[in-house]
Formats: C-alpha cells, structure tokens, sequence
C-alpha cells in the first residue's frame, strides 16, 4: 500500500508537533497591527507564479537566488534545516525536542558539513557559488524583514551557513531512503510470523519498469512515489520528446518548492529547488529535460550486537563505542533555555539508535560524503545525454527513477546513485557475526537503463527484476500500469501522444486495484461483500469527489489495510496492498476480514469528496488555522495516478511538470509562490492546482 514515497519535511513537524497555545506569542496575524506589517519590494520578478532571476554572470545568479529564497520563503528554510540539524526545539520550544534527538542521533548535520568541506577542497568553483548564495541570504536578513512567523514566535532568525543547504539536501536523502523499514519489517515478523517475508520479498505480481532482468556481477567495477515519464518523438503530436513529472511529496503551506528560472550566461535553466538549495532539482536547460521519482532501492542497514556496558563484540573482538555528546536547547518565546545532553554511541557501522528498548547501528550511505547538488548543478548546464550522465555520476542518494529527454531526439531512463552491495538487507543484521559488510557500491545507471524506448512510466514500482535484493516495499503497481495503458491507449486511438493528453494522464483518477478487489470479493466474501461486488460492477472505477461508490471502495481498501495489519501495531501504509491481497488469498490472513471490511463500506452513504478532502497545513496551522489553506474536497486515492493517498490527504503531485520541446514548458504548484502568508500569492496556484490548470513558462 505504499503508493508514495513522502518526503519527510515539514510534515515530520505537523504529524509529530503540537505547539500549545501558552508557548505562543498569540499575536493573530489576520488581525490588528500584525496585519499592516510592510514588507520590503520584492528583490526579483514573479512572472506566472515563477521567480525569474536574471544575471550578468552565474555568481550574480546565485546571490540573487539566495536573496529571493530568503525573501519569499526564509522560514521554511529555517526549519527545514533545524529538523537535518536537530535544533528545532531551539525554534518551536519543547514539544519539538523528541524530533531532535531522532535527527541530531543520526548525524545529518554531521555529513552535511563533512560534505561541505569536500566542496570546498575539491571544487572550490562550485563552493564560491554556494557562498554567494549564502551571502544572498544573509544580505536580506541583514536588513531585519519583518517575516511574520517569528513575529509570532517572539523570535529572530539567524544568519544561513553553507552546512544549512547541505543539510536540507541530507535531510531531503534521508527521508527517501526508508528510515527504519527493516526495524518495522523484523517487529512484523516477530508478531505476525515468517510468513510475511515469504509473501512481502517476492512481489512477483508487480510490474517492472524494465523489462529485462538486471544482472549484477561479482566482478562489476567498484565505484566511489511519484510518477514520471518519457514519450519518444516517434509518438508524440509535436514530433518532439515529451518529458512529465509529478513527484509525490508532502503537501504543505508554504509549497515544499520554488519554482525559478535562472538566465545567466553558460547557466540558464529552469524547474524547481528547494528553498534554502540553489539548485534545480527536476527541470529543463531548452537542450535536456529530466524528471525523478524515488527508486527506494535499500541504502539503510542495520546491525546488533553483543553488548557489555559500551563495549561490543564485532567480528570476535571487543570494540570500545566511540562517544558523541550533543548539547540539545528548547527555547521559549521569551529566550529562556534549557538544555539537554544526549550521548550517541558510534560503531564501525555507524551511530547508535534505539528502537523497541534494542539497540542498533545504523549505515546509511548519506552519512558518507555526497555530491548530489553538484550532479543537479552539472545537469543543468549539460547539453546531451553523454553531458548529462557524467554528471549523474555525482548524484548518489537516494537513488532515483531518473528520466530524460533532450532536444535531439533522444529519451532514456536510468536509476540514478550507487547501490551497497551485500547479502540480503531486508532485516537487521548480526554485527557481532561479522554479517552485513558492504563489499561494494556499484553505480546503478551501469545496470538500470533504457536508452530511447518508445515510451516508459515509474511509479515507485519494482525496477526491475534482478539476482540480487533491491529491495521490497516497490509501491503497488496500479498507478504505472494505469499510465502505461492511458499512454498505449492514446497511441491506439490517435497514432500521436499531445501535452494536453500528457495533463489528462497526470490527471486521472480510475483507480484499476479495483479490478483486483472484485474478484477478491467474488472469491472470498459473504453477503455484504456479493453485495459491494455487484455495485462495484456497476461503477466505472473512477474515484470522483461526487461518487458515493468511490466512498465506499475506499473505506473497503482501507478497512482491510486496517484488519490485516492493524494487530500487528504497524502503520497501515507500511504494508503494500498486493501483499495484503497475496496474504488473504494465501490463507495466511483470515479471509474472514473480507466480509468484514465490505460490510464496513456499505455503511458509507456520503459521496468520496465529503470525506477525503485537501488539507494542507502550515507549520503553525495548529495554532492559526488561517495559515492553513483551507479543505477541499478531493478526488482521486491511494492507487490513481492523481494520487491522494488517505481521507485528510496532505501528500500528493508536489509540482505537474511537462516539457516538450517544441510545444513548451507547463507547471503547476499546490500553493503559492511567497511563503508570507498576507501575501495575496500565498496561495495563489492551490485552487488551479486542484482544479487541475496549469501555466505555460516556457
């Protein structure tokens, strides 16, 4: 049922953060003199909600750039690098420092300034843009903005470092590489039995992006939930390459992107960052364009030992842990601070963590210098596709469904970054028996690549099929098949693919599990579920926001989730649903849940948009629920291709990207453009975001 691949930014501070109102400064920003509040002119033009920078040189570029992300959006990036960094509470008080000591054990911000540092060394060209950035940034705070949340807060913002943006770039890697799956994965199979790993690790029903098997060898050199795809120009209307993405991320006030053109000379490129990087992260240069989706191929192991005190037994020898003491600080409104000391244990696998009262090592290959900001600075100056993948040669987690289309013609489709190379990975391993090494990184584009098929979707679906573990929580298989048939379709009926058939792919909203869920209604139900099966017969399967059948199919998918699973005190995402349809069918789910959950459906009498709705909150929204743009009802589920996973969705197409070179550029972002939230462009893009409009910007 992992149909997304959620980007863990601020919505790990909405989901796990309430700021009580007594911590507050409670002043109301839509009312008295907090309302009439000037802010300074803005430092670049907007032009169809885009922030256009324009340069003599790409230094110019990059000051600007740091100047306008601080200008439309300095908050947000305050505390996107608070959370990498673990110093949230210093910001929001002590309902935040839970979330720091996850992310300050783990050691984020220590990479990040590792990484930082190599720059420097190493490619001091590039190092000298991120200062001016930096500089950019620094430049407008020096000015003393009135930015209204710290207003609220009682607060000043600090001054932006270089580690900052190497952070949020950790933090962004983080929470796309599967934080602790294989913990959750071995508390399941202790509960529930080795049953689940027997149906979870075959998948064999989900469909490959490539298709041909990918054969890692023994002897391959060593190297240092979205949808996307390509249409190659033998297929489309225009008789260029088509290149969409729609990257499923957290759906938040202010958008988790920016979307900025940047004119400068030798770097003149186009497509979204995030605020607090300079860099664009899924866009086009007018020569090659290329999107992600995230691949989730497991990069995160984790290792037990024998422990005596801080000592532990590694391969026959007694090792002494190595110690880091982090100094953690909750500050309130008034500056008063307390402070907490946490000591991390350090092993040959990396830092120590606790999960369940167990102790684990943790190896994550971001905790290693990374130079993924290099490789998107490279990628938008590349001109074809040998350009294009040396820099990709750069970009090493988290591995992504990396798709590309260039002016010449040529569509190609790679998995981006490298790949530890071990025995299984799926379950935490012995660290004491020496289990677990990582022989190798192998660098995936070698193996997985498709230059110029006719046309290729992902999904987060199975890469591909391979004699070696991957991994296992692929998403279900519906929204990439749904697009391979919409595409196919087209192609049948017209001979040509056009942009405006690309929006209504990216639009959809069939959801095709439900040709599955039928016959496992015929096959395993009772009365109630004879009874759904014979109205679901008569429904088209489209998950509109008016369908009182949509309503009802998706409480029957999520009441099954929930009776699968829910005793095993697991999210009920955590588990895909092809397994759960494998398990039920297998017997070893009772196939009573069946009945069960379809009785619980037909409950259901208020049509799907009464239900499932928009809810997009700001970090603050708790508190001031005007910050927040406001519910609406919303189509779509958990397996459409316009995806609104959930009935309170707030994960979903973080940007609808479309490029094609001869017809242009189209966009749309679930919000607005400036971050202030008495800015009439607060949220100027959400309703033509949901009613599915777009804005050509090139």
């Amino acid at each position: 049922m992992r149909v997304i691949i959620v980007l863990a930014l601020v919505f790990i501070i909405i989901a796990t953060i309430f700021i009580p109102p007594s911590y507050l400064r409670l002043a109301d920003p839509f009312n008295g003199p907090m309302k009439a509040v000037a802010r300074p002119p803005p430092p670049a033009a907007l032009e169809n909600y885009v922030l256009v920078i324009k340069a003599d040189s790409e230094r110019e570029a990059f000051y600007k750039l740091g100047y306008a992300h601080a200008y439309y959006r300095f908050f947000q990036m305050d505390v996107m690098r608070r959370v990498a960094e673990g110093r949230l509470a210093e910001l929001l008080g002590p309902a935040a420092l839970e979330t720091d000591v996850y992310f300050r054990s783990r050691g984020l911000y220590i990479s990040a300034a590792k990484t930082w540092e190599y720059i420097k060394a190493n490619y001091p060209e590039y190092a000298s843009l991120v200062e001016e950035y930096v500089r950019g940034v620094n430049d407008f705070l020096a000015t003393n903005p009135p930015i209204l949340e710290y207003l609220i807060l009682g607060k000043k913002p600090e001054p932006w470092r270089p580690e900052d943006t190497f952070a949020i770039n950790k933090l962004i890697a983080w929470s796309l590489s599967g934080g602790e799956d294989d913990l959750t994965l071995k508390a399941l199979v202790d509960r529930a039995g080795p049953w689940v790993l027997e149906v979870a690790l075959k998948r064999e029903v989900n469909t490959p992006i490539l298709p041909r098997r990918a054969t890692f060898s023994p002897v391959m050199h060593m190297l240092g939930e979205s949808n996307n795809w390509i249409i190659s120009p033998n297929f489309t209307q225009s008789g260029a390459p088509i290149l969409a993405n729609d990257p499923h991320l957290s759906l938040s006030a202010p958008p988790i992107w920016i979307f900025q053109r940047v004119e400068a000379p030798g770097y003149t490129v186009m497509g979204v960052a995030f605020p607090g990087t300079p860099v664009v992260v899924i866009g086009t240069n007018g020569f090659v364009a290329w999107g992600f989706t995230n691949t989730g191929v497991d990069v995160i192991d984790y290792y037990y030992y024998v422990w005596n005190g801080t000592k532990y037994l590694y391969n026959g020898v007694w090792l002494e842990a190595g110690k880091r003491e982090e100094v953690l600080k909750a500050c309130d409104a008034d500056g008063r601070c307390s402070q907490r000391t946490l000591v991390v244990l350090e092993t040959v696998h990396g830092p120590v963590i606790e999960y369940n009262g167990e102790r684990y090592a943790m190896r994550w290959l971001g905790n290693n210098v990374t130079l993924e900001a290099l490789a998107l600075y490279q990628m938008g100056k590349a001109r074809n596709l040998t350009e294009f993948l040396n820099a990709l040669k750069y970009f090493v987690v988290p591995s992504q469904n990396t798709v590309y289309a260039d002016i010449h013609g040529v569509v190609a489709y790679f998995a981006s970054g490298y790949f530890p190379i071990r025995d299984g990975g799926y379950l935490p391993f012995n660290g004491s028996r020496g289990e677990g090494e990582w022989r190798r990184l192998v660098w995936l584009p070698s193996v997985l690549n498709y230059v110029n098929p006719p046309y290729l979707a992902t999904a987060n679906n199975k890469v591909a099929d391979a004699n070696i573990y991957l991994q296992w929580r692929w998403a279900d298989r519906y929204r990439h098949d749904r697009i391979m048939e919409l595409i196919t379709q087209k192609i049948v009926a017209k001979g040509k693919v056009s942009v405006d058939d690309i929006k209504e792919i990216q639009l959809d909203t069939v959801d095709i599990s439900c040709r599955d869920v039928k016959a496992l209604l015929r096959d395993y139900g009772g009365t109630s579920a004879k009874k759904l099966f014979d109205e679901l017969n008569k429904w088209d399967c489209v998950m509109a926001a008016d369908s009182v059948a949509a309503a009802r199919y998706a409480t029957f998918v999520y009441t099954l989730q929930k009776l699968a699973w829910g005793k095993y005190n697991v999210s009920l995402t955590f588990m895909p649903f092809e397994v759960t349809l494998e398990a039920i069918k297998r017997g070893y789910v009772d196939r009573g849940v069946v009945e069960e959950a379809a009785a619980e459906a037909l409950k259901v009498d208020k049509p799907w948009g009464s239900l499932h709705t928009y809810d997009i909150e700001h970090v603050l929204g708790g508190v001031f629920p005007q910050l927040n743009y406001r519910p609406v009802a919303a189509p779509g589920s958990w397996f459409t291709v316009n995806v609104a996973p959930d009935f309170h969705v707030s994960h979903g197409p973080s940007v609808r990207f479309i490029v094609d070179f001869k017809e242009g550029v189209y966009m749309m972002l679930p919000g607005g453009p400036d971050g202030d939230p008495l800015s009439p462009l607060y949220d100027a893009m959400y309703m033509p975001w949901v009613r599915g409009e777009y804005v050509k910007v090139g």
